[in-house]
């Protein structure tokens, strides 16, 4: 299973969380399918930080999603187009390859230093309430620290989502699924799409569930 193909189950089983969420919030099973969104993204974007050609442009292009997808975020979900109280999961993602960039300039020469720096953009997405906040972080720098030893990473990654679920929801233990799709991984990068199809989905599609909302419920 390509990198491509994890994209559009990852862009699909998210498309499918927000309808839920959004449209038929009584809907558990929609939030369940759900689930298996975020592991997967940040599966690749630890696939993504190895084989990038710029670390920085990576990071910049992070930013500038979050900010183009926060009011899109709020107004969808708190009916306002500012929201301190939550932030979008670009954030999330811009705050993980962060510590993935702190860990591979640090990481090397003193590995204490590095594994403090860490913490740092783990703190950052508690503090901003980001999407998954710093299990999110967390999750990232597990694949990436097991992307030679994925087995152990998947293992590594249904025990943390358990975790994650005891202090969020119960729902979120089928985030275990991701380790199918994850598991079939063939390190092949498959048919290649400008990248910011792949960006834009996200405050596109949650354009097109709000006005759905407006309209129709």
């Amino acid at each position: 299973m390509s990198s491509f193909v994890l994209k559009l189950l990852a862009m699909v089983s998210m498309a499918i969380d927000h309808t839920g969420a959004l449209l038929f919030p009584g809907n558990e099973v929609l939030r369940l399918i759900g689930r298996i969104a975020f592991p997967i993204y940040c599966f690749l974007l630890a696939e993504g930080f190895v084989y990038t050609s710029s670390r920085r442009r990576y990071l910049i292009r992070m930013a500038v999603w979050g900010v183009i997808s926060e009011p899109v975020f709020d107004f969808a979900f708190y009916r306002t187009w500012w929201e301190p109280a939550h932030q979008n999961v670009f954030f999330t993602l811009f705050l993980g390859l962060t510590a993935l960039w702190l860990l591979e300039r640090f990481f090397p020469k003193n590995p204490v230093l590095g594994m403090s720096l860490v913490l740092l953009p783990f703190l950052a997405a508690e503090l901003l309430s980001t999407d998954y906040g710093g299990f999110g972080v967390i999750l990232i720098v597990l694949f990436y620290a097991c992307r030679c030893r994925r087995a152990a990473g998947l293992s590594a990654f249904a025990l943390l989502n358990t975790g994650f679920s005891l202090t969020s929801s119960w729902i979120q233990l089928a985030g275990a699924f991701a380790v199918i799709p994850l598991a079939f991984y063939n390190g092949k990068r498959g048919p290649k799409l400008p990248g910011w199809i792949f960006y834009a989905f996200y405050p596109a599609h949650l354009l097109l569930l709000w006005w759905l909302q407006w309209q129709f419920f």
